[in-house]
């Protein structure tokens, strides 16, 4: 009996302290890769994401994430350079809350700059939202693989185009603070 308590009470600790919990933060770093067309000329690059989460409770996080972009970090043919940075909040509910997994789905929206290089530099306004799926995946005590599949779309206000607009492939790691 005694050891049945135990056992019951150290499984209760470690899921205690490996799902997710009210109060807790994240940190955390994903990239997605960012392939663009110009001029008939094909580009590649990546986006990437920091983001600060905070629990407000253990199906409900907060998040703020930073992001920046280079469209020609692995290959330029066309000769446009696309930078683009900034922050967009956003909302977690986290459908599967597990000891070693999670599932959540996330809105967010935010704003940011974007500087194209085309003989001359561009500086423009962007609005970003994103909504969509996610998992994360434990593969440490604190340390988590990270997978965001949502919706993108990135309009640039001052000339009223679309800077990104899709589904991105985020994948990157989570640090339980």
């Amino acid at each position: 009996m005694k050891k049945s308590l135990f056992i019951l009470a150290l499984l209760f600790c470690v899921t205690a302290f490996t799902q997710n919990q009210k109060g807790e933060m994240v940190l955390s770093v994903a990239v997605s890769p960012y392939p663009t067309t110009t001029g008939n000329e094909d580009d590649f690059g990546a986006l990437g994401l920091a983001s600060f989460e905070f629990f407000a409770s253990n199906k409900v996080s907060l998040s703020g994430s930073f992001f920046t972009s280079n469209n020609t970090l692995i290959k330029n043919n066309s000769g446009v350079t696309i930078h683009s940075y900034g922050f967009v909040p956003s909302i977690h509910y986290y459908f599967v809350n597990k000891d070693r997994w999670n599932v959540f789905a996330q809105a967010g929206y935010g704003f940011g700059f974007e500087d194209q290089t085309q003989g001359y530099i561009e500086n423009s306004a962007l609005r970003i939202y994103n909504i969509g799926p996610g998992a994360q995946y434990r593969i440490g005590q604190k340390v988590y693989f990270k997978l965001l599949l949502p919706y993108f779309n990135a309009k640039n206000i001052t000339l009223n185009v679309d800077a990104a607009d899709g589904i991105a492939a985020f994948l990157g790691f989570g640090f339980k603070l």
